[in-house]
C-alpha cells in the first residue's frame, strides 16, 4: 500500500564529512550533527555552528517548540557524557545534565519542559530547567529485547501529561505507545504504554493487520508517526488508522550507499541503511521529511493542494493505462514488476519532481523505456512517443534500408566468389604447364622441387 502522495529525492550528498543526525527547520535550512560538532546546512553549504574539539558528538535533537538543540557528547577519556541545550535565537548553550558511568545515547526528545533520553540500557526524562533526572525504564544491557533504539514526541509543546511519545524497539519488532504523567517537582513518571505495531512481514493496510519486520528511527509530523522499517520509510495516519509505505520497499534488502537510488515511485527506489529522520515544524506549510542514510540526505514531500487529487481516485486496466491517463485529466501511470506497484498520480507533481533533480530531466523521457522495472504511461501528461525513423523517398523506411544491406551482402558474396574461382582457375593453368615442360604432377608433389642441369652439348643442340 504505496503512498498516493509522497516523492523523494535527494536533498544533499556528502563528500567530505560523515553525518550522524540531522534536523529540519524548512526546506531550506537544516542542521546536521557530526563527531566533532554541529553544522547548518543551508543551499548545499555547510557552515560550522558548534565545535566540540576535545569531545565527540554522540546525540543530536532539533526541539522545534523550544527553538534550541540538545546535544549529548563524551569526553575523550570516555568518562563522562555531557548534555548541552543550545539556544537558535540567543546563539548560547548551557548544561543540562551530565552523566559518568553511563552508555551513550542513543535517540534524544523534547517534550513539554523535559528531555527524553533513550539509550541501550534507560529510558530516562531530564527536567530542563533543574536538571533532575527520572528513570522512566531500565533494561538489562545493550542487547536486551526491550531497548529503545528510538524516540519521537507527538504534541510536545504541550503540557507533558497530553504528549504521546512513540519508542521503536528493535529487539521484539514492535513500536510502542508511552503516556506520561508530572509528579510535581521536576519529577516523570510513565502512566501507561501499549504496543501500536506487532512483528510480521511488513504488511501495509489497516493498522489492525499492519506489521512491521526491522523497526529503528522513529518520527512523528502532522498526525502520523513515520519509522524506518529495514531500508524503507513507512508512515502510520493515527486519525486514519492505517499504513502506507512512503520510500523503498520493506520486502527488499539494503544497497550498498553506492548503489542507492532515488526513483520518482517508491517502490523503484533503493535504499542503503537508514539512520536518522527528520521532519519541518508543524507551523510550516510544506510537509517535508529528511532521511539520512549511508549515502545521502534525501528528501520525502508529500504534495498538497486545496483540490482532491482525483488521479488517485483512478485505476489502471490490464494494459497498464486504461482510466488513468484517459480524458486528458493530467493523470500518469506508472506500473512495476510486483504486486500492488501501480499508481495513477497527477503529472503536474512527476513534473515538480523531475525538474528539482540536479541536474534536471525532461518528465517525458520517462515513457521512453522502462526506469528500475518501473514502465510509465504519460500520454495523460502531454508526452508523445517518438515518431518512427524516416525512410527514404518512395517509402519502404526500415524495410528499405533491410533490402539496400541484402543487396551489399550478395554482391559481396557474388565477388568473392568470382575470385576464388579465378584462383583455382590460374592454379590449375600453372599445374598443366609444369607437367608439360618436366613430366611432373605437382598435385602428388606440392611441397617439393625439382632442378635440372643442362650440358654444353643439350644446349647446342
Amino acid at each position: 500500500d504505496f503512498a498516493e502522495d509522497s516523492w523523494g529525492r535527494t536533498f544533499f550528498r556528502p563528500r567530505e564529512v560523515q553525518i550522524d543526525s540531522v534536523g529540519l527547520v524548512n526546506e531550506d535550512t537544516a542542521y546536521v550533527a557530526t563527531r566533532s560538532g554541529i553544522k547548518a546546512l543551508r543551499a548545499g553549504l555547510l557552515t560550522p555552528l558548534i565545535e566540540v574539539p576535545d569531545e565527540e558528538v554522540k546525540a543530536f535533537h532539533l526541539c522545534h517548540h523550544r527553538h534550541s538543540i540538545f546535544y549529548e557528547v563524551l569526553s575523550r577519556d570516555g568518562g563522562a557524557l555531557s548534555v548541552f541545550e543550545y539556544s537558535l535565537s540567543a546563539r548560547q548553550k548551557v548544561l543540562v545534565k551530565q552523566f559518568q558511568d553511563a552508555m551513550p545515547a542513543t535517540s534524544l526528545a523534547c517534550a513539554d519542559q523535559w528531555l527524553l533520553r533513550a539509550s541501550p540500557d534507560s529510558l530516562r526524562a531530564v527536567h530542563v530547567a533543574t536538571g533532575k533526572g527520572s528513570e522512566l525504564r531500565t533494561f538489562q544491557d545493550q542487547e536486551s529485547a526491550n531497548a529503545i533504539s528510538s524516540l519521537t514526541v507527538a504534541y510536545a509543546a504541550d503540557v507533558v501529561a497530553r504528549a504521546e511519545v512513540f519508542a521503536a524497539v528493535p529487539g521484539n519488532r514492535t513500536v510502542l505507545r508511552l503516556r506520561l504523567q508530572d509528579e510535581g517537582g521536576g519529577w516523570l513518571g510513565e502512566e501507561a504504554s501499549e504496543p501500536i505495531l506487532a512483528a510480521g512481514d511488513g504488511s501495509d493496510g489497516p493498522l489492525a493487520s499492519a506489521t512491521v519486520r526491522h523497526p529503528d528511527q522513529l518520527l512523528w509530523t502532522r498526525g502520523k508517526v513515520l519509522f524506518t522499517d529495514g531500508c524503507s520509510v513507512r508512515s502510520l495516519g493515527l486519525e486514519e488508522g492505517r499504513v502506507r509505505t512512503l520510500l523503498g520497499n520493506p520486502s527488499k534488502p539494503c544497497v550498498l550507499p553506492t548503489n542507492e537510488t532515488m526513483e520518482p515511485m517508491a517502490w523503484a527506489s533503493r535504499l542503503s541503511r537508514p539512520r536518522a529522520l527528520a521532519a519541518t515544524d508543524e507551523g510550516t506549510g510544506a510537509a517535508t521529511v529528511l532521511l539520512l542514510t549511508e549515502a545521502q540526505v534525501a528528501l520525502i514531500s508529500e504534495e498538497t493542494s486545496p483540490s482532491p487529487n482525483t488521479c488517485a481516485s483512478r485505476r489502471g486496466d490490464a494494459s497498464g493505462a486504461g482510466q488513468c491517463t484517459a480524458d486528458g485529466a493530467g493523470c500518469g501511470w506508472a506500473e512495476g514488476p510486483g504486486p500492488g506497484e501501480q499508481r495513477c498520480f497527477q503529472c503536474s507533481a512527476l513534473e515538480r519532481w523531475a525538474a528539482k533533480l540536479v541536474p534536471p530531466v525532461d518528465m517525458c523521457s520517462l515513457d521512453l523505456q522502462p526506469r528500475a522495472g518501473t514502465r510509465y504511461s504519460l500520454s495523460g501528461c502531454g508526452c508523445l512517443p517518438p515518431p518512427p525513423t524516416a525512410g527514404p523517398p518512395g517509402g519502404g523506411g526500415s524495410d528499405a534500408s533491410a533490402d539496400t544491406v541484402q543487396a551489399v551482402l550478395t554482391a559481396l558474396l557474388l565477388l568473392t566468389a568470382f575470385v576464388v574461382a579465378l584462383l583455382m582457375y590460374r592454379r590449375s593453368r600453372r599445374a598443366a604447364a609444369m607437367r608439360e615442360l618436366y613430366g611432373v604432377d605437382t598435385s602428388e608433389f606440392q611441397d617439393t622441387a625439382e632442378f635440372h642441369t643442362f650440358t654444353d652439348e643439350e644446349c647446342i643442340r
